[in-house]
């Protein structure tokens, strides 16, 4: 009986030892969980491609010998231009033509008339899906009108533009924009009356848009 106990108590002994040896390696096995990590990227839209678009307008300006930036106006433009992107980074070019009609004071009697503007620029952006967030620079060009109580005269006048914007996608093939622009155009010769009358004008810009990808 004494003998049986042994090979019974043995037996039981052994057959735990077993379990707890196959608990161990069971937690072992157990897979870690993946690190977290504080490097998040947003995945990269597809702003490739064609696009056109119309946008409103709101500007401020100053001609030359006026106090105060008191040209303004309420204008519309269209646009259009093509972007390549690279992973995250998105460029091309842009060109635009507008109409803002901003009226303001000129000085010493003149009244000044900026009409029909365009530009031509490249773009660099990045990706941050679905916003597209960019700079903008390049050539600028107005018409510009120079009025005295008797007389008017037109010129064309060039200029550099520099702004930034934020492009969003609303649908694939569908973008809503904002963006502010800072235009300075060269001084032109204007004739009234007989005199010729130098004058410059600058103005600031905040378009709102919407355009189509291709």
């Amino acid at each position: 009986m004494r003998t049986l106990t042994m090979i019974l108590l043995a037996s039981a002994t052994s057959f735990a030892a077993i379990q707890v040896a196959s608990a161990a390696d069971a937690i072992d096995q157990i897979p870690e969980a993946p690190a977290a990590t504080d490097n998040y990227a947003a995945p990269a839209g597809n702003w490739s491609g064609a696009y056109v678009g119309g946008m409103a307008t709101y500007d401020f300006g100053k001609f030359d010998g006026a106090k105060n930036r008191d040209a303004k106006g309420l204008g519309g433009a269209v646009y259009g231009g093509y972007n390549m992107q690279n992973g995250q980074i998105v460029y091309g070019g842009e060109a635009d033509i507008g109409y803002a009609g901003e009226d303001g004071n000129a000085g010493a009697g003149y009244k000044g008339t900026q009409g029909v503007n365009g530009s031509i620029r490249g773009r660099v952006g990045y990706d941050m899906n679905p916003f597209l967030v960019y700079g903008t620079a390049g050539l600028a060009v107005t018409n510009n009108e120079l009025k005295s109580a008797t007389d008017s005269d037109e010129r064309l006048a060039a200029g550099y533009t520099v702004g930034a914007g934020v492009e969003a996608m609303v649908t694939d093939n569908v973008m809503a924009r904002v963006e502010y622009r800072y235009s300075d155009y060269q001084k032109r010769d204007f004739d009234l009356d007989g005199t010729k009358v130098t004058k410059g004008f600058d103005d600031h810009s905040v378009k709102v848009g919407m355009g189509i990808k291709f």
